[in-house]
């Protein structure tokens, strides 16, 4: 499928990633978002494609705008503190040995695996459900890093708020943070 047919039918948007850890050697990874008709949300992180439900894609949103919240708290001083909600991630914030504030959000879920794209369909509640942990973690140089299956992605405090918003979008919902997000 075209990127101008997804256009037509849903919703895409994508962004050069900076990746976190390799920053210093201008490392860049693509991110795409996007939506078809049906109950799920695409997300393309380098060469990998997932497919949330879209309660998860929701989740994920909210728990990268958390992990965004603490790197900022960690910059200025303070840690914010997230509105409760119910969610499909567990999530907890821990302080390391230097003082420093860090953000766990963690889920299992089960998944399976079609014409290599990962899906992800719901919160593990039985046994014997093929399950893997998905987890959104701060990194201690006020970075965000995204866990998915096997894969680690890490990236920095902008493309974690466009990363939320575009889930968010992709749902067609409001974005959760109005920061300015374009490419400096």
């Amino acid at each position: 499928m075209s990127k101008a047919e997804i256009q037509t039918t849903g919703f895409f948007t994508e962004r050069e990633f900076t990746c976190w850890r390799e920053r210093d050697y201008k490392n860049f990874y693509p991110c795409q978002v996007s939506k078809q008709e049906g109950n799920y949300v695409s997300l393309s992180l380098g060469d990998m494609s997932y497919r949330f439900d879209d309660t998860i894609a929701e989740d994920i949103a909210r728990c990268i705008l958390d992990a965004d919240l603490v790197t900022a708290g960690k910059l200025y001083g303070y840690i914010p503190k997230p509105a409760m909600r119910e969610s499909a991630f567990d999530s907890w914030y821990k302080m390391n040995s230097s003082g420093v504030w860090n953000y766990f959000g963690e889920g299992e879920f089960s998944y399976y695996r079609s014409g290599g794209v990962i899906i992800f369909m719901e919160r593990v509640t039985d046994e014997d459900d093929t399950a893997e942990i998905m987890g959104i973690y701060t990194i201690d140089d006020v970075g965000i890093k995204l866990v998915l299956e096997s894969s680690s992605y890490s990236f920095s405090k902008l493309d974690a708020v466009w990363l939320s918003n575009a889930l968010m979008e992709a749902l067609g919902e409001e974005p959760l943070d109005f920061l300015k997000t374009s490419t400096m």
